[in-house]
């Protein structure tokens, strides 16, 4: 038995039994912070158990994720037109210091470096790759991604400190109205066409999900 959130790899994979989840990549078990609803998943997927067939079995999960609802009352962090990530960085970190302050755990630090200093890796991505301080810890189309992906995390807790949006609503105003965002649309675009393999694989594949690609 397997909980899926992509309807398609179930179709393909045909395990004995499968449940279906429409959350968001990365919560199988739905919204964070909610053990209640995450029992039902739970209770759900092993209920299958029960259900004998020949043939593979995928049912739905029924609810959807009680963070899809938009929050109304949300408002996304107050930054001006940025001209660069670390601009922009700088005007997001009262937002991100206000919802780290409630006590909350971040998943910032993966790059093992300052978020200023991912930020300056990030305006430098359209001329080199980094190197870590340290050039045979990481490579530096690791180190790339790394730090992109502290950066959207800063981006994304900063945005959580006033109210509850929905995923969309934040995906939404990160991928369209911050400068990160944008570029990193564009970045993947010029990646895509590169000739470097590792390069082109990181574009097509971990830069920007799937939903949010132009």
């Amino acid at each position: 038995m397997v909980i899926g959130l992509v309807r398609e790899h179930l179709m393909k994979v045909l395990p004995p039994r499968a449940l279906w989840v429409p959350f968001e990549l990365g919560r199988p078990m739905g919204p964070p912070g909610n053990p209640d609803f995450q029992q039902q998943v739970l209770l759900s997927a092993l209920n299958m158990v029960s259900v004998h067939s020949d043939q593979p079995v995928i049912a739905d999960f029924q609810q959807d994720d009680p963070r899809a609802t938009e929050d109304s009352q949300w408002q996304a962090p107050l930054i001006k037109q940025c001209h660069s990530v670390a601009e922009e960085v700088a005007a997001l970190d009262k937002a991100y210091q206000a919802w780290f302050s409630t006590g909350k755990r971040t998943v910032v630090g993966v790059a093992k470096i300052d978020i200023s200093a991912c930020a300056i890796i990030a305006d430098q991505l359209r001329f080199t790759l980094p190197q870590h301080p340290e050039r045979d810890v990481v490579s530096p189309i690791l180190m790339a991604r790394y730090a992109v992906d502290d950066l959207k995390s800063f981006y994304i807790e900063a945005a959580l400190a006033n109210g509850s949006p929905s995923g969309t609503q934040v995906y939404d105003w990160f991928w369209h109205q911050t400068y990160l965002g944008r570029e990193l649309l564009q970045l993947r675009k010029e990646w895509m066409k590169s000739d470097d393999s590792k390069l082109k694989r990181l574009g097509e594949l971990f830069l920007v999900p799937h939903k949010w690609r132009q």
